[in-house]
């Protein structure tokens, strides 16, 4: 706050433009508590004496989905918009930890013809200049500023001292010199947390004898992004014109070996907050947005007014939308999404994550009420329909059918509220067994349990009762594509599929669903597919991990964890599993000094032994290509890394291929240069999936929301979590050097119960039949066919179409209203 006021009192135009790190939240924050300076700070943003954006925060660009990528750039030029601003035309990246291959096409759909980035370039591959091309698998391509291995802080504090000024831009005109295309380099002058440098015109007079001595015919202009950004694209087309080449270079940037910290270390820190934010940015994307999308095509002109009765409609759901994305947006800053920030950070991520998910919970049914032309004021004022509806959700773009999970209520009685609740008789659940009923489609029930369930209006209190809850998957034929399909007791009659068969072999179970076998016996576990014959296809292993939150150093053997249990779960006919418990104990002495303690913390105690139980359930569906397995995660070690493993026959020299922003990316393994100050770790980021492919054969590792992948001698492998105790270490052989401030975090062992979801898929040779294979299963996996319960919904429709991607090899990204 203290900041922008002093960039708001008056300075002289000598002084301006500041540049507010690329962020446009940074004018939500201050506004906030100073709205009384709304007009002044608008004023300065349209004069372009003070920059903020194009990003609303200053993300990581390798963890968010593409999709989430473009909602920063959306909220940040909304929120410049309210301050009658544009927030700068530049792709503004100098600190985020790598980029993905997609970003020339982003830049190019925002009108962003200049990038400026630093980490994830400069290494070995790349051509070593600071201005070059970067193309994007469509072909578009955008103008790259390549700030100096000192990064985005190398121009801050510049001194006034001549024989320090003398040192130091010496240093600075070699450094931009040796690596300049095009005559125009850009310094900018500041750090991160650092205000304006109150001495900056007099250090900038102090450099100008100096850099004429140098090289002569040098120009210092104080300029805004927006200046440089044009001052830069103005130097490549005068470099072109004197027969210059600028480098292309094509596909991600997350190799800075040699030249700068890339932090590839960061994609498993925390991971189960990371998990968290996918299936955010997920439902958001495809369990909120396509049904206000479809309230638009279905609801009708009433829908889109006010209401009078205070109903949401579509005059509020596209604002309370953004604002859901803008508290999600709050936690994708790359220091916290990556986890490499103090555990107080992680626990605001927590609670903002906390309530995105209540928001999207009241945006899925505000919207959805929408679209059926559900009149909640006139429900309420009635009792549940005694035969209730399920409404099916197709969350992707093409119709289907086939397994869907759903929830079946019945309502068991009414629970009353308020004073006149103390007189009133228990609710008691009746004796009988809950049979219901949805016609003609084949159903295999879970286990019942009693829950409160409450019934909304704008015009009362919640209406709660109590009803027997039973989750169940069920046949059911197809759903429009992004739309809804109803289902009564008087559903028609739909073909069942051949069951999934559970069979006792000795030492374990067998289940078979026609396509796929899977075995777990004291052998381990087995599947077969075809002719080709998996053993020992599952692993889950542990080594020590001494690293810090940037960076993994891994110490030891890797261990494996012993099977301990196994047990038949549920046993068809439309989906079995076999449950499968898993140990590791830490053998080493309470007194024995840990490998981890050995640093300059002061905050670290001896290593105390440990256990890790995990709990794998595998199931398999009926005709599903797929195994899935549902992961729980006891964790009581400290200082380890967990992964699960699947062990495939695909050749240890395959391809990597794996799922990112916007498309899939061939993933090969960057080579340090000679003096690289950071070795570059063997994992990957991970999206959704991660493949391996040789010329005969293929494997696909999926994952709900895990960001951290390993591809290596056949194996497929997805970390579950890193536990580890310190934000910066200074020792690391993989990092020499503090890459953040020393500081405990204790809360990153990530001590306690996690969940995950991975799943494995065999196909054929790699080709765009496999990719879309693949992305089928991933739709199966992580956006299941889901149905609940609507007690009191009585305006029944068969069915509610959205829109639908056809053609080959096409994915949908994204189906919302236009902003």
């Amino acid at each position: 706050m203290a900041l922008v006021d002093a960039l708001l009192e008056g300075t002289p135009d000598s002084d301006r433009p500041f540049l507010l790190d690329g962020q446009a939240i940074v004018l939500v924050d201050y506004l906030r508590i100073r709205p009384e300076r709304s007009a002044a700070l608008a004023e300065q943003l349209q004069c372009g004496a003070v920059e903020a954006g194009p990003w609303f925060v200053l993300a990581d660009n390798l963890i968010p989905s593409g999709e989430a990528i473009l909602r920063n750039l959306e909220a940040g030029a909304r929120t410049l918009a309210r301050l009658g601003a544009h927030p700068p035309a530049v792709a503004y990246c100098p600190d985020s930890f790598g980029h993905p291959a997609a970003m020339p096409m982003i830049a190019a759909q925002y009108g962003f013809p200049v990038a400026i980035v630093w980490r994830g370039l400069g290494g070995t591959g790349h051509p070593p200049v600071d201005t070059l091309r970067w193309v994007a698998p469509d072909g578009s391509d955008v103008l790259v500023h390549h700030l100096p291995p000192g990064g985005y802080e190398f121009g801050s504090a510049l001194p006034i001292d001549v024989a320090t000024a003398r040192e130091r831009w010496g240093r600075v005109f070699d450094t931009l010199g040796r690596r300049n295309r095009t005559g125009v380099v850009l310094l900018p002058s500041g750090a991160d947390h650092h205000a304006r440098q109150p001495s900056l015109n007099v250090a900038l007079e102090r450099a100008l004898p100096i850099l004429d001595a140098l090289g002569g015919s040098v120009t210092l202009t104080r300029t805004s992004l927006t200046q440089a950004a044009v001052a830069i694209a103005r130097g490549a087309e005068d470099a072109s014109a004197r027969g210059i080449a600028l480098p292309v270079i094509v596909g991600e940037l997350r190799d800075s070996c040699g030249y700068t910290w890339a932090l590839q270390g960061t994609f498993a820190t925390r991971a189960h907050q990371k998990r968290a934010n996918a299936r955010l940015e997920r439902a958001l994307t495809y369990d909120v947005e396509p049904w206000i999308a479809l309230a638009f095509l279905h609801a009708g002109a009433s829908a889109r007014a006010v209401s009078a009765d205070g109903r949401i409609t579509l005059a509020q759901l596209p604002a309370l939308l953004a604002n859901a994305w803008e508290t999600l947006l709050r936690t994708h800053p790359h220091d916290t999404l990556c986890g490499c920030s103090g555990d107080e950070v992680a626990q605001a991520m927590t609670s903002r994550q906390a309530s995105v998910r209540t928001q999207i919970a009241g945006l899925r049914r505000a919207a959805l009420e929408t679209v059926l032309r559900h009149d909640t004021v006139e429900a309420r004022g009635r009792a549940p329909i005694a035969a209730a509806c399920v409404i099916v959700r197709n969350r992707a773009a093409r119709t289907r059918g086939g397994i869907a999970e759903i929830v079946l209520c019945e309502t068991i009685g009414d629970v009353p509220v308020g004073p006149g609740s103390a007189s009133a008789p228990p609710v008691m659940s009746p004796e009988e067994t809950f049979s219901p009923s949805l016609g003609g489609l084949v159903v295999q029930l879970g286990r019942a349990r009693l829950r409160h369930d409450r019934r909304e209006s704008p015009q009362h209190y919640p209406d709660d009762d109590i009803v027997r809850e039973v989750r169940a998957v069920a046949w059911i034929p197809p759903v429009p594509a992004c739309g809804l399909r109803i289902f009564t007791g008087d559903a028609s009659p739909v073909q069942p599929p051949a069951p999934v068969r559970s069979t006792s072999v000795p030492g374990g179970f067998e289940l078979h669903n026609g396509k796929l076998t899977l075995r777990v016996d004291a052998e381990g576990v087995s599947v077969v597919m075809d002719n080709r014959v998996l053993r020992d296809v599952l692993r889950l292993t542990t080594v020590r991990d001494a690293g810090d939150s940037y960076t993994a150093s891994l110490r030891g053997e890797t261990s494996a964890l012993r099977m301990v249990r196994v047990r038949n779960g549920v046993r068809g006919p439309l989906r079995c599993s076999v449950v499968v418990d898993w140990e590791y104990r830490d053998a080493r002495r309470p007194d024995e000094r840990s490998d981890v303690a050995q640093h300059e913390s002061l905050s670290v105690a001896r290593h105390r032994p440990g256990r890790v139980r995990v709990r794998t359930t595998l199931i398999l569906d009926a005709e599903a290509s797929h195994l899935r397995c549902d992961v729980r995660i006891r964790n009581r070690m400290r200082d380890h890394r967990l992964q699960l493993v699947w062990n495939t026959d695909v050749a240890p020299d395959a391809m990597a291929w794996a799922d990112a922003a916007f498309g899939p990316v061939e993933r090969k393994r960057i080579v340090a240069s000679a003096d690289a100050v950071e070795t570059p770790p063997a994992t990957m980021p991970l999206h959704r999936w991660v493949a391996s492919a040789d010329r005969a054969r293929s494997a696909t590792l999926f994952a709900d929301g895990l960001a951290e992948a390993e591809v290596h001698g056949g194996h497929l492998a997805v970390t579950l979590l890193r536990a580890i105790g310190e934000l910066s270490r200074a020792d690391l052989p993989e990092r020499p050097g503090h890459a953040g401030w020393p500081l405990p975090i204790p809360a990153a062992q990530s001590q306690g119960v996690f969940y995950a979801r991975v799943g494995l898929l065999l196909h054929g040779p790699w080709s765009d039949e496999t990719i879309a294979r693949i992305e089928e299963s991933a739709d199966t996996l992580l956006l299941p066919l889901v149905g609940e319960t609507w007690r009191d919904l009585d305006r029944l429709q068969a069915s509610i179409p959205g829109p639908e991607l056809r053609g080959e090899g096409l994915r949908a990204s994204a189906i919302t209203l236009s902003r």
